[in-house]
């Protein structure tokens, strides 16, 4: 019968043996990283740590080239403002979906007056800036969401649950 004391050491000779399973490549990935090489456990732990880093590494600089990290807010903030400029109707309630299909519907009815036209197409290439601004914060929201999945499905393999 193991007392809990050879269990204890059996399990740090288990863990430290695992640590030093890392290939050379693999701890200086995780150093370029940030990351501690002796905080990770095993190669497939290791492997999953590298490929988390790398995908918010490139989810951020996809975001810093789309203008930055648009938050939700801000985006509605200019929606309401592009909104007042074209003299378009819209409530607290409203999404933002809800607000960019209004400034649409109301920016084909001004597009009716050719008078209209060079401020019409002004207004147009701002929403469409809004629109793909929006569609990109939406892209990362769902990307660290996926993540997160996959860091919990990482998890449970990693604890054998």
């Amino acid at each position: 019968m193991s007392s809990i004391s050879s269990i204890h050491v059996q399990s740090s000779a288990f863990s430290s043996c695992k640590g030093e399973e890392l290939s050379v490549t693999t701890k200086m990935r995780l150093e370029a990283l940030g990351i501690d090489p002796s905080s990770v456990t095993s190669e497939a732990q290791a492997q999953i740590i590298i490929a988390q880093a790398e995908a918010s590494q490139r989810q951020n600089n996809s975001g810093k080239q789309q203008g930055g990290n648009t938050s939700q807010q801000q985006l509605i903030f200019e929606a309401k403002e592009l909104a007042r400029k074209t003299g378009t109707f819209v409530s607290e309630q409203d999404t933002l979906d809800d607000m960019l299909d209004k400034i649409s519907k109301k920016l084909n009815s001004l597009a009716q007056n050719p008078q209209n036209a060079e401020k019409v197409q002004s207004y147009q290439s701002e929403l469409l800036s809004l629109a793909q601004r929006a569609n990109v914060a939406v892209q990362i929201q769902e990307n660290i969401f996926n993540t997160m999945d996959m860091i919990s499905v990482s998890n449970k393999l990693i604890l054998g649950l």
